[in-house]
Parts: C-alpha cells; sequence; structure tokens
C-alpha cells in the first residue's frame, strides 16, 4: 500500500506554498532560461494563474477573516471564474494540496482530491475526483506526476514518486515508486526514476 501522505499537504498552504509552487515550475519546467522566461511569462501562464488563484483562497481561508481577506477571496473568485470561462480549468478551494504544485499545461482540469502531497504536476485534459458514485476522492503522495488526459477517479491511493501516463485512467490504488499506462492503469514498471518526477529536494 501506499505511504503517508507528506504533512506538507496539510500545514504548508497559502503564500507559503505558492513561492515553493511557481520556484519549482521556475527551476524544472522552463525551456529557455532568462529573466523573461522565468519570471514574467512563467508567472503569467494559465496554469501559475490558477495556482495563485488557489493558494490565494487557501491563504484567505487561514486567516481570521477581515475585510481584506474577504476581498482577497472575492479577488480569487474573480480570477477563478476567467479561468473556469477561458481553459475549463478548476482547482476546488477546498483542496488540500502540499507545496510545489504545477500545472504543466492549463485546459481542462478538474483538480478535487481528498489530500495530496508535495510536487504534484499535472497536465491538460486531467480530471483528478469522485467516482460516478460520488463516494470518496482520491489520496496522492508525494512527487506524483498526471500526463495529458490521465483520470484518477474515487476513492484511491496513489503512493509516492509515481508516473501516471497520458490517458491513463487509475481506479485501483497505486503502491510507491512506480509508473503506470493504460485505461485501467496497470504497472509497467517499479522503482521509477524518471525525468517526469522534477523537484527539488532540499
Amino acid at each position: 500500500m501506499p505511504n503517508s501522505v507528506s504533512d506538507n499537504a496539510v500545514v504548508d498552504n497559502g503564500f507559503a506554498a505558492l513561492r515553493v509552487d511557481l520556484r519549482r515550475k521556475r527551476r524544472h519546467y522552463t525551456r529557455i532560461d532568462n529573466f523573461v522566461n522565468k519570471y514574467i511569462k512563467m508567472t503569467l501562464q494559465w496554469g501559475s494563474l490558477a495556482v495563485m488563484a488557489f493558494r490565494l483562497r487557501q491563504q484567505c481561508h487561514a486567516v481570521k477573516p477581515d475585510i481584506l481577506a474577504v476581498l482577497l477571496s472575492f479577488f480569487a473568485w474573480l480570477i477563478e471564474g476567467v479561468l473556469r470561462l477561458f481553459t475549463d480549468c478548476r482547482i476546488s478551494p477546498t483542496a488540500k494540496i502540499g507545496r510545489g504544485l504545477v500545472l504543466h499545461n492549463f485546459a481542462g482540469i478538474e483538480i478535487d482530491p481528498a489530500l495530496a502531497g508535495s510536487n504534484l504536476t499535472v497536465n491538460q485534459n486531467v480530471c483528478i475526483g469522485r467516482d460516478h458514485t460520488g463516494e470518496g476522492k482520491p489520496t496522492l503522495g508525494d512527487n506524483v506526476f498526471v500526463g495529458a488526459g490521465a483520470k484518477i477517479m474515487g476513492a484511491v491511493s496513489i503512493g509516492n514518486n509515481v508516473v501516471i501516463a497520458a490517458n491513463a485512467l487509475v481506479i485501483s490504488s497505486i503502491p510507491d515508486n512506480c509508473s503506470v499506462v493504460g485505461n485501467p492503469a496497470k504497472i509497467v514498471s517499479r522503482g521509477v526514476t524518471s525525468d517526469y518526477l522534477s523537484f527539488d529536494t532540499e
């Protein structure tokens, strides 16, 4: 069975987590290493804006309610609405997701896990949430890569250091250190060391 999810998913949220989210994307997902690409274009990408809005909502929920928190939460809600309209990208505001979250591509994304650890990478057309029964949400460990078009549905557990290939359908639990492919997803390798798992170790 997968190991327990990192406490990062619980204790690191809001602005503290956002700094790590953006730093990880700059370090590992910027093709041209210059200031404009790493700090301006990357920050203004739709996926980065979605993560910012999500973390802003987290921050507002974590502090004592006041007029500033209400205004910031409303601003985040507006950003989320624009993102949903133009990209169909949504991260549930109640989701608990650890630091290092990267939306590498942004269109058609629905993220609503019970809990996700640190260094989650999500590509386009991904759904993480309840299955058709509506009972239970996925739990993801640390360092999980979800390829384009993949679906993780229902009360399944995904271990640490897992690569979920493009268009895979995950409807059963996956142990640590695996790569899975197919519909339904099947393990094709164990002891995974993949370029897809890009994260900082400090």
